[in-house]
């Protein structure tokens, strides 16, 4: 599904990335960690296209990222960050701009709006984003970049700002999208307490590289311990 290949990109004179090799496959939902300021947000970028490769190769379901770009990117589904929704639209008219503007077919914005209410994001259907608050926003930036179901998903921190009800109802849609097996799923994140139990496989970022790569075996191996701890486990990892 991914295929990252000895990936460099430059920050001035800082490389973000150095040399980067990672893939990820069809059916995973890998957790993505690191400390801050590790290159987790400048990958996700790299991948969609949205920042240059110095050098490199990046290959989204068999396409050339530097030849295919327009295909890449109709292979991921981003969540929108909130800052980036626009004030002067309700949460109803950005959901129907992006279908518009994506060429989706009507089944895909009943299955848009399906989400709409699995995060509780119902109420504010009407309301305009600017008066929206972060958590809401966090929601249609989810609602929106998972708009038509790409089969590579590239979330960035989406739990934070949500309520508990709509983390745990997100949580477990994004399971059960994983156990179907036809997407990949790809979260960055700081929360930890996922891997205890959800993520299939968790990749630790460190100085520009995959420092380390707990597989599903690996996970259920130490989930199996009563005296080890995945949580404990990773944050050792991020040293």
């Amino acid at each position: 599904m991914l295929e990252v290949e000895d990936v460099v990109v430059l920050r001035g004179e800082h490389r973000v990335l150095d040399g980067l090799h990672w893939r990820v496959e069809r059916g995973e939902w890998v957790g993505l960690i690191g400390a801050n300021g590790t290159g987790k947000s400048t990958l996700f970028a790299a991948i969609s296209g949205l920042v240059p490769l110095h050098a490199g190769r990046i290959r989204v379901c068999g396409q050339n990222l530097a030849t295919e770009l327009n295909r890449v990117r109709a292979c991921c589904a981003v969540a929108i960050a909130p800052e980036r929704l626009p004030d002067g639209l309700t949460v109803r008219q950005f959901i129907e701009l992006v279908h518009a503007s994506r060429a989706l077919p009507a089944a895909a914005l009943a299955q848009s709006l399906e989400l709409v209410e699995t995060l509780g994001l119902t109420p504010w259907l009407d309301a305009y984003i600017g008066a929206c608050s972060l958590g809401t926003r966090q929601k249609l930036g989810i609602v929106a970049g998972l708009c038509g179901r790409a089969p590579l998903w590239l979330l960035d921190e989406s739990l934070n700002g949500l309520d508990p009800v709509s983390a745990f109802a997100f949580k477990q849609f994004l399971a059960a999208q994983q156990r179907r097996g036809d997407t990949a799923i790809v979260l960055a994140t700081h929360g930890l307490e996922l891997a205890e139990r959800l993520l299939t496989r968790v990749c630790v970022l460190r100085e520009g590289r995959i420092g380390d790569d707990f597989s599903t075996a690996r996970l259920d191996a130490i989930r199996a311990d009563p005296t080890q701890s995945v949580e404990a486990a990773l944050v050792a990892a991020m040293h």
